[in-house]
């Protein structure tokens, strides 16, 4: 009697270890969260996966990099000075970009290079943005001024002509030599070597002369204008010259000298 009630109770013990067993396996309804720890973390993840969605980027500070500087400085001492060229600076020494209190900037220059632009100098200048004095600077900058030239194939020598067909065309550095060069845009036929200028050099303003068309001791016709009036006369050269080239000539009736401006080969005028 005592082994069935023994028997009974553990089939009811069994039973009712099935049925919790059941419950916890049993799959959760739709739409109803686990409180898991993993979901509980995946769900924490998720949320903050949407608050940085969210969340608009930084804004970057309006500032003046090196850049912008140097672009500006460019366009000012060509202007400032009248260069030819394509100036190219870069500074000397680091630049922090400098914050800005405005998405606007103006840059005055208030101290050019006495000498110029050269290889390398040192500028002053004042920022403004915003309509606000930011502060004024100095900077050291090195420049490069890329100028096209007339380069020598081969040995030219003093006296002779100056031929397209024996040059090249060539972009160089001019501060380099610290020299003022024949740019590729004049006509090189014009010219004659003043000096022995080496194979592969470009060729600089003080290598070569404007090729005279009027000679010293040719007698030419001086158109002499005063206002309205025009007067002609005979006059005797004095030195040689070249085409819109200051010669000085003496008159063949009153022997006196005077300088006028070449017109061609064969005319001077000079105004008084």
């Amino acid at each position: 009697m005592k082994i069935n009630a023994l028997i009974v109770v553990f089939v009811l013990c069994a039973s009712v270890a099935r049925a919790q067993l059941d419950q916890i396996l049993a799959p959760l309804p739709i739409g109803e969260k686990t409180t898991s720890q993993e979901q509980i973390a995946a769900d924490a993840n998720g949320d903050l996966s949407v608050q940085q969605a969210a969340q608009p980027a930084a804004q970057a500070p309006n500032q003046l990099t090196a850049d912008a500087l140097l672009n500006d400085l460019q366009k000012q001492l060509v202007s400032y000075f009248g260069l030819k060229g394509d100036l190219k600076l870069t500074i000397g020494q680091s630049w922090r970009p400098l914050p800005l209190p405005g998405k606007d900037f103006q840059i005055t220059l208030t101290d050019y290079p006495s000498e110029g632009v050269t290889n390398s100098f040192a500028v002053r200048f004042k920022v403004k943005s915003g309509g606000v004095d930011v502060g004024e600077y100095q900077v050291a900058v090195r420049a490069q001024m890329w100028e096209t030239v007339w380069v020598t194939q081969g040995q030219m020598d003093k006296g002779q002509a100056l031929d397209a067909s024996l040059l090249n065309v060539e972009k160089i550095d001019a501060l380099r030599d610290r020299a003022t060069f024949l740019s590729a845009d004049m006509d090189p036929s014009g010219y004659d070597v003043a000096q022995g200028i080496g194979a592969g050099r470009p060729i600089a303003k003080q290598d070569v002369i404007e090729r005279p068309i009027i000679h010293r001791g040719d007698v030419v016709e001086v158109v002499a204008t005063h206002g309205m009036l025009d007067i002609r006369m005979k006059a005797l050269a004095l030195e040689d010259g070249g085409m819109n080239a200051l010669i000085k000539l003496k008159n063949l009736d009153s022997n006196k000298a005077f300088t006028a401006q070449i017109l061609n080969e064969n005319e001077v005028k000079v105004q008084f």
